[in-house]
């Protein structure tokens, strides 16, 4: 009996590297939009919450007292958690989203591939082990805008996630980390997987958010696995992820954190790459975070009960594959395909791409990761449309009898004057350097409505970004 040929297709439904609106000082008070339904949050052993299906979760105040944790599981649609408040958030104990370690490859019974391992709510998945035996296989690569490559035998070495979105510090839509790539089996030992990307959480409250000196909150990459010999065999480190709070008052004495995974193949025992942590409020005490929040004194719409409310978020999902239509739930997974094509398909096959509220044209691409081979990326060709609604095409050519995964994301680089990523989804038009005394340098970003941002209060692997996208930084 033939195999029948299965391509199976991921729906992003948080709209990746988007360009949007500039967040400016409302003069409504703000308000998280919390209804309170489901009371006060105050467990007083650890617990695990179970997210409806929006991801909202609607509080009256938050107290997470010292010594206990608190998880969320992931619903159908792997959406962000957001917790809302009426009044206080005070974090005692700890609020984690964070990515599953990398699993070690089998060396007895199943000798399938290892499963990649799940990101927190909202992030992504890792990449699968490759199998053992006479002749083993190589790994798959880890999901998400910035998902690890896998191991390739007989040179390439396994990649840790990395979150994929340089200069996007907006966090809305929020999404969460990537996940690691996946190792190549030996003639013993499966592959081990990649470790999932950290989650993705908003914390906001319509009075105040305290991370007490106790008090953790981590949406932190999963650890990898390293191995005796380099990268190759081992699992890659899932990104961090994101982490966005919103209150009038934000006082941070406790832990913040959005790290990559240990073990990470970037460096031995180090860690991965991190995610992005954001605070807006107009009273901040911030500790240090990892990475270095960004500190905005405007606090932007959360949702669409929220003052200011959120509208219009842009959104882009991959609506059918060889003309099939994508299930409105899907699996995202090389082991459950989602789609089934006709054996006889031809390789080149049409992906077809719905985007709402997104300014057009722009350039879009779908990323292609086969089971057990290397991702590739094809541009998507704009057919109709408006800010509104649109659509765009891309021809992938798939691997025929391979199962593969599919993401689709908005490249904005190409818009950006001079090179610069984007600051909160707004164009950057010029660098200010300045001469003080003693010829002490300062250095600011002016974007085009003329906001000035010092350039000194991005995190610092971006701050290298706009160095380096400026021309400042040259080879030695």
């Amino acid at each position: 009996m033939s195999a029948h040929v299965r391509w199976p297709a991921l729906i992003l439904a948080l709209t990746l590297l988007l360009c949007l609106p500039t967040l400016t000082v409302w003069g409504q008070a703000f308000n998280s939009g919390s209804t309170g339904s489901l009371g006060a949050l105050a467990p007083a052993t650890n617990m695990t919450v179970v997210l409806p299906a929006d991801g909202i979760l609607n509080y009256t105040t938050v107290t997470i007292p010292a010594g206990v944790t608190v998880t969320f599981q992931r619903n159908a649609t792997n959406t962000p958690v957001t917790l809302l408040a009426q009044g206080a958030v005070t974090v005692a104990g700890a609020i984690r989203v964070n990515g599953d370690p990398a699993l070690a490859g089998f060396t007895t019974g199943n000798v399938g591939v290892t499963p990649g391992q799940l990101g927190g709510p909202g992030g992504f998945r890792g990449g699968d082990g490759g199998t053992r035996g006479l002749f083993p296989s190589n790994g798959t690569g880890g999901q998400g805008t910035g998902g690890g490559d896998p191991a390739l035998f007989p040179a390439i070495l396994t990649r840790d996630g990395s979150y994929g979105a340089a200069g996007f510090v907006n966090l809305q839509p929020i999404y969460g980390g990537s996940g690691g790539g996946g190792g190549v089996g030996s003639l013993a030992q499966n592959g081990p997987s990649g470790a999932g990307g950290g989650g993705a959480i908003v914390i906001a409250s319509t009075t105040q958010v305290l991370i007490q000196s106790t008090g953790v909150i981590s949406a932190n990459g999963g650890d990898g696995i390293l191995a005796s010999e380099p990268c190759m065999v081992a699992g890659g480190a899932g990104s961090g992820g994101a982490i966005r709070l919103v209150a009038p008052q934000v006082t941070n004495q406790g832990v913040v954190q959005a790290r990559g995974g240990g073990q990470s193949c970037v460096g031995a025992g180090g860690y991965g790459y991190s995610g992005i942590v954001r605070v807006e409020c107009t009273t901040c005490t911030v500790a240090a975070t990892t990475p270095a929040a960004f500190i905005v004194n405007s606090l932007g719409p959360i949702t669409s009960a929220s003052t200011p409310a959120a509208t219009a978020l842009p959104n882009v999902t991959i609506s059918s594959i060889g003309g099939v239509s994508v299930p409105s739930t899907p699996t995202g997974s090389h082991g459950s395909p989602d789609i089934n094509l006709p054996e006889a398909s031809p390789l080149d096959v049409p992906v077809t791409l719905t985007i709402q509220n997104v300014s057009v044209p722009l350039q879009f691409y779908v990323k292609m990761i086969p089971a057990m081979g290397e991702p590739q990326f094809f541009p998507a060709t704009l057919s109709t449309g408006s800010f509104a609604s649109s659509t765009a095409t891309a021809v992938v050519r798939m691997p025929p009898g391979v199962v593969c995964v599919l993401l689709a994301y908005l490249n904005y680089y190409p818009q950006v004057a001079g090179g610069f990523p984007l600051v909160d989804g707004e164009e950057v038009e010029r660098l200010l350097v300045a001469a003080e005394g003693n010829d002490f340098m300062t250095a600011s970003l002016v974007t085009r409505s003329g906001r000035t941002l010092a350039l000194s209060a991005l995190p610092p692997e971006d701050q290298e970004r706009f160095i380096i996208a400026a021309g400042v930084m040259q080879p030695s």
